[in-house]
């Protein structure tokens, strides 16, 4: 074959191949025109402190530099805050919890699962039971798990040095926690330092400490948390469990008296206390460790436990999620944005991660350190949601019934079971059994 042949064949071929790529380009017969991609905007609302999202946030931008996520801060310990944002405001994705429930049935939210299933489900395995279903109404999935906030066991680890105590073992029992509280008792002054106070066992008949006993006795306040249909006041274990813990205010003198705390705790009530150190032993979140997410740190040293145990395990958490506005203009890519922060147990914050595996990562485990590192590891899959706000009326009417009935044993040292028995009577009416 003569070269000038040769050259014109090569010729021929290599215009060929130019006019299949300018079809391609400019939407020849048959083929679809490349679409370039537009650069978009997400606004991501969420509490002030509880998460430095500023480097995850660089990071997803390196890995989408067409999705500009910009930041809307919203007031941390204001209830109605967020709920303001969403309905008020230019938001495309928020992280709260599980009150954002109620945008739903509001029709404020888009449901998530329904954007890109598939792309979920290698992973769905791994979050801790029962979080995806915590964030869904009548099977229609509203959020996606952001962070759990286990209840934990603190004691005051500078105290029990000081008072040259054992610190308690990590499979600890109430009786546990009994003594240790009945030798950190001193709320008329320490024996080194009669200036300073500490109570043994800091809790409030007011708040979740009285539901958490019982459980954790194996009594009941309700057949079900998330649907009740029987109340169990009256319970034999429930009334022991009442009567144990208005004996830490009423027997044992361990816990400090309401109207004391109301008093000298004009702030904070019993949190106060314990985040000013004046606590040998208490209940509080996970999240609260060290006081680092909230702007007043604890100035003591402190050790985590598990809750201790009884007759039954009983482990109760919080749960927040992130989720997606019907105002959203980009769902896919706001979906994109919460699956790059499922990958990241930063994104977490000081509380627990929702998934399994990230929990048990080197990194994590490094990250948190001592106590917080052991406890993670020893969470099981039997976590108990708190119910939100409006989940069950009903059964958020038969939790009042049952504080204050405890609260006025507490305070009138009244017979638990005769006080209960009563309000079963109420609890039943609320119920309508």
């Amino acid at each position: 074959m003569g070269a000038s042949r040769l050259k014109r064949i090569l010729g021929q071929g290599l215009r060929a191949m130019l006019l299949m790529v300018l079809a391609c380009a400019c939407g020849g017969p048959g083929l679809m025109p490349v679409a370039t991609p537009e650069p978009v905007t997400l606004r991501f609302a969420f509490r002030e402190g509880m998460v430095d999202y500023t480097p995850l946030l660089t990071a997803f931008q390196e890995k989408n530099p067409l999705i500009t996520v910009e930041v809307v801060e919203v007031d941390r310990f204001d209830g109605g805050s967020m709920e303001s944002v969403v309905k008020d405001r230019d938001v495309d994705v928020f992280r709260d919890d599980r009150r954002a429930l109620e945008d739903a049935k509001a029709g404020l939210l888009t449901p998530m699962v329904d954007l890109q299933r598939d792309e979920w489900s290698s992973i769905r395995e791994d979050y801790y039971k029962g979080t995806w279903e915590a964030l869904s109404l009548q099977g229609q999935q509203w959020g996606v798990p952001a962070g759990l906030d286990m209840l934990v066991a603190f004691v005051n680890k500078g105290q029990i040095a000081a008072l040259k105590l054992a610190e308690p073992p990590g499979d600890w029992a109430l009786l546990d926690l009994l003594d240790l509280a009945s030798k950190m008792n001193y709320p008329e002054g320490l024996p080194y330092n009669e200036s300073a106070k500490l109570f043994g066992c800091c809790t409030g008949p007011d708040g979740i400490d009285p539901v958490v006993f019982v459980y954790l006795h194996g009594g009941k306040i309700v057949d079900s948390l998330t649907n009740p249909t029987r109340a169990t006041l009256d319970d034999p274990l429930t009334v022991e469990a009442v009567k144990w813990y208005a004996d830490l205010f009423t027997k044992y003198n361990v816990a400090p008296d309401p109207e004391t705390v109301r008093t000298q705790f004009t702030r904070g009530g019993i949190y106060e206390a314990q985040v000013r150190g004046l606590c040998g032993v208490w209940l509080n979140q996970y999240s609260t460790r060290g006081g680092r997410d909230i702007s007043y740190h604890w100035e003591f040293e402190f050790r985590m436990r598990p809750l201790p145990k009884d007759k039954a395990t009983f482990e109760v958490a919080d749960l927040d999620g992130y989720f997606i506005t019907k105002r959203c203009e980009h769902p896919a890519e706001a979906l994109r944005f919460v699956r790059f922060l499922a990958e990241r147990w930063e994104a977490a914050g000081q509380k627990l991660p929702p998934r399994r595996s990230l929990v048990q990562s080197d990194a994590y485990l490094k990250a948190v350190g001592g106590d917080a590192a052991a406890l993670a590891k020893s969470f099981s899959d039997r976590v108990t949601m708190l119910p939100y706000g409006n989940e069950n009326p009903a059964a958020q009417k038969v939790g009042e019934v049952f504080l204050l009935t405890v609260q006025q044993i507490i305070k009138e040292k009244l017979d638990p079971a005769k006080a209960l028995g009563g309000a079963q009577d109420q609890a039943e009416a609320i119920l309508g059994q």
